[in-house]
């Protein structure tokens, strides 16, 4: 480390500061004494040092101080935990698991340090590895390792897979600042296998109307032979047909075409009649679900000019399929037209605006009182605005507006948003919002404040009501067509804008529910793995939560099943589980006692069996291949692991060097109190001593 001072002063008062202590000394010092000479010059040069120190410090120096620091090379070992590794047998995956381990020791005290992690970013212990995962992400895999390791000496990656990747984006031609070894396990001969690829369908399907559902099929060494393909529900067979494969690798697409004659959410079961011979029949069965409803809530996006927002608007409204846009622009479309348009949902972009034409055609839509979701921007008539709704007032008289950026409101609980998609959005460029005095009007719920810099203020980007007459909705800002190009760049993308976008629609428009007793799953579709959650409500006749209320939830399936639970919820047991239901559609009904009157809550919801891992499970090492030559590295079979670890140990991967600078008031270091302390303990020690005072 490498120290020097810097001073804000002149120099000159150094020796300002020199001559104060020697002046002070000789004041002190230069009258008659019971000292002898050389104990009076000890003393006065200690007197001098110590007045000239406290001097020193009140001109407030600076030490700067440089320091290198040597950061070793980070190597991660990657372990692809997923199931099909299992597909080579259990004496196999033991071997696999000795030689990970021996690789690792192997490489332990060598000039770097090693990280161990799954697919799932998670750190492993070796000891008790397991293949497990129902899927493979090795691109999200490198992603999670690129950011956990960001700023530090990550010089190389070694990933053990199969390479059988069913999830994701791929990791092949993407850029990585470090080299990528790879080793691969499995097995990569084909065999006899007839496997459901994939099954495409629609999300929903209206009452009464046909549905596509289209199967894909692959047939490895069976040509010349035939299956059957069906499609099930509540294991009662719908449809079939024959397929036959021509060649030892045929792929087959079967489409079938059925009706929706009930509503409400339907499995349907996928099943490829396995052949004699087959390696696994585990990837011969898919599930669909298909969502059965009545019909769309038709939304209206009415704009008051061309604008990007309103392309990225429909864009965003029409993932959600629940809901069917219609597009009507205030310039270009009759106010005839407009008024007539049936609608559900009123978005409107920019409007009232200046012009105040149009603004009578507007107040004439709202009178229709249907939920309401209002787009801000410079085109839009604040005065007007203000008088339309009951969500906030903005008083600007300039017309000028600001740069902001979003930050999520921590108290706002009205639907979830993970962790990544706010720090997704925070890092998203300003967009364009008026500058004035905003007021919140009572029962308005904040989603996002604007951020002005660094500086959170108190002004809301995104707001909504659903206390009012009208629910409603407020976004500040336009421009997130920039913020949807920005999120497809940065993750290639657009999920993150959308998902807030899209569940405050759906939290104005979902239809009041004035049950006291609410019981519902925490999600519509488990996995087969996954515990079913319930969530527990129950309210007053002025909807505030009650607590200790005794539930009977009663489950029922395909296939004759049923069973009965009993539980309590309270301020911390709202929740309920249920583990180890099999695959199906499940209804429910939930009964109460609630202030002395029963209350039902029932419903729906999905379990499927979806396990990815068996659909392949011939190893491929063309992708590993791949992947270790196109980031510098190397590719090695099981069978060398060995090999591989002295290449590693053989490479030389540099060190970095960092290079820190600090600067600090002298007056903070901690040991100048006490030097100042001992000095002039000693001086009064000595003139005590030698009886001069």
């Amino acid at each position: 480390m490498k120290s020097e001072l810097v001073f804000n002063q002149p120099y000159w008062l150094i020796l300002a500061c020199l001559l104060t202590g020697v002046a002070y000394s000789w004041l002190l010092y230069s009258k008659k004494t019971s000292l002898s000479k050389n104990a009076n010059y000890v003393l006065a040069a200690g007197r001098a040092l110590l007045v000239a120190l406290i001097c020193f410090l009140l001109i407030n120096p600076l030490l700067k101080s440089n320091s290198t620091k040597t950061i070793k090379p980070l190597l991660v070992l990657g372990i692809d935990n997923s199931g099909s590794i299992n597909t080579i047998g259990e004496s196999a995956v033991n071997s696999v698991k000795e030689k990970v381990k021996g690789f690792y020791e192997s490489l332990l005290g060598s000039d770097f340090d090693i990280e161990v992690r799954d697919l799932d970013g998670a750190s492993v212990n070796l000891d008790s590895l397991s293949f497990r995962t129902k899927k493979t992400d090795l691109g999200s895999f490198f992603k999670k390792v690129t950011e956990e390791f960001e700023g530090q000496n990550l010089r190389k990656v070694v990933l053990l897979s199969d390479g059988i990747a069913n999830s994701g984006i791929s990791p092949l031609n993407r850029p990585y600042t470090f080299e990528i070894d790879a080793i691969g396990v499995g097995d990569t001969t084909i065999k006899k296998d007839v496997s459901l690829k994939g099954i495409r369908s629609n999300k929903l399907a209206y009452l009464g109307n046909s549905f596509p559902i289209e199967a894909e099929l692959s047939g490895k060494l069976f040509a010349g032979k035939s299956t059957l393909v069906l499609v099930k529900q509540e294991d009662e067979i719908i449809a079939r047909q024959l397929v036959s494969f021509a060649s030892d690798d045929d792929f087959k697409v079967v489409n079938f075409q059925l009706s929706a004659n009930k509503v409400g959410k339907q499995r349907y079961q996928i099943e490829a009649v396995p052949l004699a011979g087959e390696y696994t029949t585990r990837n011969n069965f898919r599930d669909v679900i298909i969502d059965v409803i009545d019909g769309k809530e038709k939304v209206l996006l009415l704009a008051n000019a061309p604008h990007p927002d309103v392309k990225a608007l429909r864009a965003i409204i029409e993932k959600n399929e629940l809901f069917e846009v219609v597009v009507k622009n205030i310039q270009f479309d009759s106010p005839a037209e407009i008024e007539n348009t049936v609608f559900d949902i009123l978005l409107l972009h920019q409007l009232p605006s200046q012009a105040s034409s149009s603004n009578s055609l507007v107040i004439k839509l709202l009178g229709k009182m249907k939920p309401t979701f209002f787009v801000l921007g410079a085109q839009t008539n604040l005065r007007v605005f203000n008088g339309m709704q009951e969500v906030l007032g903005i008083s600007s008289s300039s017309g000028k507006t600001d740069k902001v950026t979003a930050s999520f409101n921590p108290l706002f609980k009205r639907f979830l948003v993970n962790q990544d998609t706010k720090q997704t959005i925070a890092s998203f460029p300003p967009l364009i919002a008026p500058f004035g005095e905003y007021r919140v009007f009572p029962g308005s719920d904040i989603v996002l404040f604007q951020q002005v810099g660094n500086l959170v203020t108190e002004r809301p980007m995104l707001v909504v009501n659903t206390n009012a007459n009208r629910k409603t909705a407020v976004l500040t800002s336009e421009g997130i067509w920039q913020w949807r190009l920005e999120e497809y760049f940065m993750n290639e993308q657009q999920e993150d804008i959308d998902v807030v976008i899209l569940k405050t629609m759906q939290l104005i428009s979902v239809k009041e529910d004035k049950e006291k007793l609410r019981v519902y799953p925490v999600q519509d579709v488990f996995d087969i793995d996954e515990s079913v959650v319930f969530q527990t409500e129950a309210y007053d006749d002025l909807y505030e939560r009650l607590n200790d209320i005794s539930v009977t939830l009663q489950i029922s399936g395909s296939g004759g099943f049923s069973k009965t639970y009993n539980y309590t919820a309270g301020v911390n047991t709202s929740t309920f589980e249920i583990t180890q239901l099999k695959a199906g559609v499940y209804n429910y009904r939930a009964t109460g006692v609630v202030l002395g009157k029963n209350q039902i809550s029932e419903g729906q919801f999905i379990v499927r069996d979806t396990d990815l891992e068996f659909v392949n499970t011939t190893a491929d090492f063309n992708l590993l291949r791949s992947l270790a030559s196109d980031n510098g590295g190397n590719f090695v079979p099981l069978a060398e692991m060995d090999r591989l670890a002295e290449l590693i140990k053989g490479e030389n991967l540099p060190s970095r060097l960092v290079s820190t600078e600090d600067l600090q008031e002298i007056i903070n270091l901690k040991w100048l109190l006490p030097l100042l302390l001992l000095l002039a303990a000693l001086e009064w020690g000595f003139r005590k001593y030698f009886g001069s005072y």
